[in-house]
């Protein structure tokens, strides 16, 4: 009995050892072509698609969301962009790579870090992935420093110019010249 216990033990910690080394690639991998951006800059999202099975896989469409820049502007939602293929097949165990999605910062009020979802949608249903679009603040008050610095330099070559004026005409005084006064007439 105790044998019996031991093996299915070492067999279950086994197993559970091989599943937890196993590599699981995705079905969808999404990268960004930079790792961060300013408000205003352009980017490319870049997707690949891995058929695992062994019959061809066809795409239909893909719909990227940019979650934190979805808004109502000019009558109309922005935000959410949806992209069609035609034809374009993914044989069996290969990669696909679709075509580059490109986007635009917002350089209003929206600009800030994105959560991106990827939805692709397949003839066996819908693959999914995700991505974070970093965007860069500057700080709040940046523009004051940098006008702060620039007084400061400026302040610091003036007084230098006066302090090297002043040590210029000290060295260079004009000779004293004693003359006789005349002689006074009292009388």
């Amino acid at each position: 009995m105790k044998k019996k216990v031991l093996t299915t033990s070492v067999l279950l910690i086994a197993l559970v050892l091989s599943a937890a080394n196993a590599q699981v690639i995705p079905d969808v991998s999404v990268r960004t072509d930079k790792p961060n951006y300013l408000p205003g800059e352009k980017g490319t999202i870049y997707i690949t698609f891995h058929n695992r099975k062994t019959e061809p896989v066809e795409i239909h469409n893909i719909t990227v969301i940019y979650r934190e820049w979805q808004a109502y502007i000019d009558d109309k939602w922005v935000g959410n962009e949806t992209i069609e293929y035609e034809n374009f097949v993914v044989t069996g165990k290969d990669v696909g790579q679709l075509n580059p999605v490109e986007f635009v910062v917002p350089s209003d009020g929206r600009a800030e870090t994105c959560y991106v979802t990827i939805d692709i949608a397949t003839t066996d249903g819908y693959k999914s992935s995700d991505v974070w679009i970093y965007v860069t603040q500057t700080p709040y008050f940046m523009e004051q420093i940098i006008t702060l610095l620039t007084i400061l330099v400026v302040l610091l070559i003036v007084c230098t110019i006066i302090i090297a004026a002043t040590i210029f005409l000290s060295r260079r005084r004009p000779q004293v010249m004693w003359r006789q006064q005349p002689p006074s007439e009292t009388g």
